[in-house]
């Protein structure tokens, strides 16, 4: 979810599946290093649906990639999971989604994009069973998976 790039590809974020999903190698290549986020005009849009393109997020005026509707909430959660999880480096990482600080971490209007996609996509039973797979791998888990309600 997080560019390795944002983290200089350091340990343990680099290796830490709970925002490492399974991704379609041609889908992966073409969000590249692009924020997450509503696009305003699509330049390329996948089979399943995901686009790039220009952003529709309040303040950036960059390009995004938007996942399909069915993994939005997903990412969502990923993506809170990583704010919680490195807390105590996140505020030293430039990524056009971030605000540079440990507290909210996101821009607002970052942040509401995400708040929008866990409430509009609920936890699944494959996102349940990932949880479940990653805890027996890696000892830890999502407690946004867990309690959807920690989100708020």
């Amino acid at each position: 979810m997080i560019p390795q790039s944002v983290f200089n590809s350091a340990a343990p974020m680099v290796s830490d599946a709970h925002f490492i999903p399974p991704t379609d190698g041609k889908v992966n290549g073409l969000r590249s290093d692009f924020p997450h986020g509503m696009v305003a005009v699509a330049s390329t849009t996948t089979q399943n649906g995901c686009k790039l393109g220009t952003s529709a997020v309040s303040g950036f005026t960059g390009t995004v990639f938007e996942p399909a509707n069915a993994f939005k909430g997903d990412i969502a959660r990923m993506y809170f999971y990583f704010a919680t999880r490195y807390e105590n480096t996140v505020a030293g990482y430039s990524y056009a989604m971030f605000n540079g600080t440990s507290n909210q971490v996101f821009t607002t209007s970052f942040l509401n994009m995400l708040l929008t996609w866990h409430a509009n996509d609920p936890v699944s039973a494959r996102e349940i069973e990932r949880n479940n797979a990653i805890y027996a791998r890696q000892g830890n888990r999502n407690p946004f998976i867990d309690n959807p309600s920690y989100v708020n």
